[in-house]
This record gives structure tokens, C-alpha cells and sequence, in this order.
């Protein structure tokens, strides 16, 4: 069955980057510096092989050791608070959150960096959207958990907060460029929690996680190299 989504990520997402790479009316493409293109590849290729060695079978194993470790050594107490933190993953979080601070920054004359905003977070539930009905991996069932319809590959909750998470750091360094390393490591921290909230929960393979995590950021980090997503002067 198709999901329903897909066909409005689909037009939100090519209307945003239809604005993200027009040209001013001057035909000029906007000033400053265009963020390095090494990392996010570097990111690419990690995600691309930890698809690979999903698709191939050769993590299965890591995978089913790797949760069943992180299970046995959390408390009750821990689990529960992971359990909580879990929902700041979430499209019901992630959604009024990126639209509230994206109109903020268009009333400020910011219009790039809401750009950035937008099209992160549509882009990166339009990939998972596209990448689960693909891949098609069944979630854990080492243990009873949550019954969740959609697939498990790659963990929507951990590429949306990736996409978010790393948009609103790469806003605020344009904005307070002295702090460039507290907004950066708050929203890997971020990440990591959401991460290790969905292992936790059993309802993700730490091979899902770490591949949302890498294509999330990347995917913003390619974003801010948009004409229209770049910072003004």
C-alpha cells in the first residue's frame, strides 16, 4: 500500500528546492562562504556501506549482538527515560517545531536560513519515506515491543532529528558564529539520544540508526550548499 505521505513530501520537497536554487533577480548567486563538500560525502560513503552490509547480511550479527548488549547492561529507571526522550524524534515534535522557527526566521528577513530549515526536515522525511519502502527491512522482534506498521530501515526518528538537529546548528553558527562548537556538539548529543532511544526501545538495528544518523546530517550539510540556503551577507 502506498503511504500517503509521500506524494506531499514529494511536492514540498520540490517546491523547496525549486526556491533553494533559483538565482537572485540579478542573476548573482548569494553571498557567502560555501560550506566543504568532504564531509558530507565522507558521510555518503559511510552510509552507503553500512547499506551495503545491511543488504548483504554480514551486520545481522553485530546488529542482534549489539542491542541485545545495550539492553542487559540499562537500568529500568534509564530505559524509561530514553523511552520518553524518544518523542523529540518524532514528526509530531519535528514538524511544529522546524515551521514555527522557520516562519520566526522569515519575519527576521532570514529567508536562507528558513530555506535551510524546511528543506532539511522535508528532505529527510522524504528520504525515509522513500528508503523504507525500498529496503523493506523488518523491525526487531528480539523482545516484545511497540507494534510499529512501517519498515525499520533506515530509523525515521534519528535521520529526522539528524536533518533537524544539524539545520538548526548549522542557523544558529551563522547567527552566533562564536558558539560554533556548542550548537554542533548539542545537536550530535541530540542525535545520539534519539538513537539510542530507538535501540532501546528494541524497534530499530543499530545498523538503522547509524545510517539515518550519517544521511540526515549529510543531507543538511549538502542543503546549505543550495544558492538559495546559503548565508547572506
Amino acid at each position: 500500500m502506498p503511504n500517503p505521505w509521500m506524494l506531499p513530501l514529494l511536492l514540498a520537497t520540490g517546491y523547496g528546492l525549486w526556491l533553494a536554487l533559483r538565482r537572485p533577480a540579478d542573476g548573482a548567486a548569494p553571498a557567502g562562504p560555501t560550506p566543504a563538500l568532504h564531509l558530507p560525502l565522507f558521510l555518503l560513503t559511510l552510509a552507503l556501506i553500512s547499506t551495503a552490509l545491511m543488504l548483504s547480511g554480514l551486520v545481522a550479527e553485530l546488529d542482534q549482538q549489539l542491542l541485545l548488549s545495550l539492553r542487559a547492561s540499562l537500568t529500568p529507571l534509564l530505559m524509561s527515560g530514553f523511552g520518553l526522550f524518544t518523542h523529540s524524534g518524532s514528526a509530531l515534535f519535528l514538524t511544529p517545531l522546524i515551521a514555527l522557527l522557520s516562519g520566526w526566521l522569515v519575519c527576521q528577513g532570514r529567508r536562507a536560513d528558513a530555506l535551510l530549515l524546511c528543506l532539511s526536515g522535508l528532505g529527510g522525511a522524504l528520504l525515509v519515506v522513500l528508503l523504507k519502502a525500498v529496503f523493506a527491512r523488518p523491525r526487531p522482534a528480539l523482545w516484545d515491543t511497540l507494534e510499529l506498521a512501517s519498515f525499520s530501515f533506515p530509523s525515521g526518528h534519528t535521520m529526522g532529528t539528524a536533518a533537524c538537529a544539524s539545520a538548526l546548528a548549522a542557523v544558529l553558527c551563522r547567527v552566533y558564529p562564536a558558539q560554533s562548537r556548542t550548537w554542533w556538539g548539542l545537536a550530535l548529543g541530540w542525535i545520539a539520544l534519539v538513537g539510542l532511544s530507538r535501540l532501546t526501545l528494541g524497534v530499530h538495528w543499530p545498523s538503522d540508526v547509524f545510517t539515518g544518523a550519517t544521511l540526515g546530517i549529510a543531507l543538511t550539510l549538502l542543503v546549505s550548499r543550495l544558492p538559495g540556503c546559503r548565508q547572506q551577507p
